[in-house]
């Protein structure tokens, strides 16, 4: 049975990123020389063969020897008129000064996730104003939502070393191979993006770390209240495959116990035992339950709701009525409790967050269950 609760207030998860910088480059375009990049953009603006002579200072025929080679490659046309040469840009060559155009100064500044565990999901995000360096995020509880800050995943050392950087340019590459590129692109260039998609097997990127001030952030995923899903943490090992840090939940447990009184005179039988859990952030009753989900040691590692109390005793937990005769002990133990994030819901909420376009991929295929 599905194990899935559903939290009825507002939260807002602070997801930390990562500032990189991006470099595109055309693999056609770089076995192209200077001089042949030179002769195509001119040829772009219309130059003939006796104004290419006069401004490049080369000889007829050593000319002719260089647009024969972009002849060859399909990059422009030569043909005779009247007995003389006319040169004749084709759709490649045409293709190569607009992209060498797009490219000149060219350099994005994108943000990576620092928080999935599993290097096939990743989360990508450019800021709509490309001025801007850095996430605005609230850090402290507001009057309308809790801020849940998530942890950055461990053991990656110094995200300047470069292992470091080699593993995100890989996980980056897992969003490129899925399209992203093209989406990236139409964000910057817009009408452009079609050029950009044609020419998509021959692009190449580079990705640097951008150090100092502002390249590390948090971005803010909001969710109103009955919107955020948990799944129980309920067998040893299965957080394995978990691309998310646990949410560790503030956990009421109750244990009442009945036994019969002592000397009392008419025969009673006394009901059995019985544990009722609550999670004390909105008072849901768990109608499920694990010790594999019991948090264990330091809790820095996992997404951490704080308790919300409140002034008054809620109403959600059980009270009993017991028979005469009959004696009601209660016991009390506060736990943290381990419960997984739908990475599919979380990806969604991350694309409405304003002032951002968020990519994200995942290969882990999420099971879907009900609210109990």
């Amino acid at each position: 049975m599905v194990k899935v609760i559903r939290i009825n207030r507002a939260l807002t998860f602070l997801l930390p990123f990562d500032r990189y910088s991006l470099t595109l480059s055309h693999r056609l375009l770089d076995s192209l020389g200077g001089v042949s990049r030179f002769l195509l953009r001119a040829m772009e603006q219309g130059l003939s063969l006796d104004a290419l002579v006069a401004v490049t200072g080369l000889s007829q025929a050593t000319l002719l020897n260089q647009l024969d080679f972009l002849q060859s490659h399909r990059y422009l046309e030569i043909v005779d008129v009247d007995d003389q040469p006319i040169l004749r840009l084709t759709q490649r060559g045409l293709t190569m000064v607009e992209v060498e155009r797009l490219l000149q100064d060219f350099e994005l500044t994108i943000w990576l996730d620092a928080f999935t565990l599993r290097r096939h999901a990743v989360h990508a995000l450019l800021l709509a104003d490309p001025l801007a360096s850095s996430i605005q995020a609230a850090e402290s509880d507001t009057a309308v939502s809790t801020v849940i800050r998530v942890p950055r995943r461990p053991g990656r050392g110094g995200r300047s070393g470069q292992y470091h950087l080699f593993d995100e340019a890989s996980r980056l590459r897992i969003l490129l191979d899925q399209g992203m590129l093209s989406s990236l692109m139409a964000h910057c260039w817009g009408e452009d993006c079609e050029l950009i998609t044609s020419e998509h097997q021959h692009w190449e990127c580079e990705l640097r770390v951008q150090e100092g001030e502002g390249s590390e952030a948090h971005l803010p995923v909001d969710y109103a209240p009955g919107d955020l899903t948990l799944r129980l943490h309920s067998a040893a090992g299965s957080g394995k495959t978990l691309t998310v840090p646990f949410v560790s939940l503030p956990v009421l447990e109750l244990n009442h116990a009945f036994k019969s009184v002592p000397n009392f005179p008419w025969s009673v039988v006394a009901p059995p035992a019985v544990t009722h859990r609550m999670e004390l952030v909105s008072f849901v009753n768990l109608t499920h339950f694990s010790e594999h989900a019991i948090a264990a040691g330091d809790v820095s590692s996992y997404s951490t709701i704080p308790v919300c109390l409140g002034t008054e005793v809620p109403d959600e937990i059980s009270t009993y009525s017991v028979p005469p005769g009959v004696s009601h002990e209660v016991s009390a133990r506060n736990l943290q409790v381990l419960f997984s994030m739908d990475e599919a819901q979380l990806s969604h909420h991350m694309q409405t967050c304003p002032n951002a376009l968020v990519v994200s991929f995942n290969l882990l295929q999420v099971e879907e269950g009900q609210p109990a």
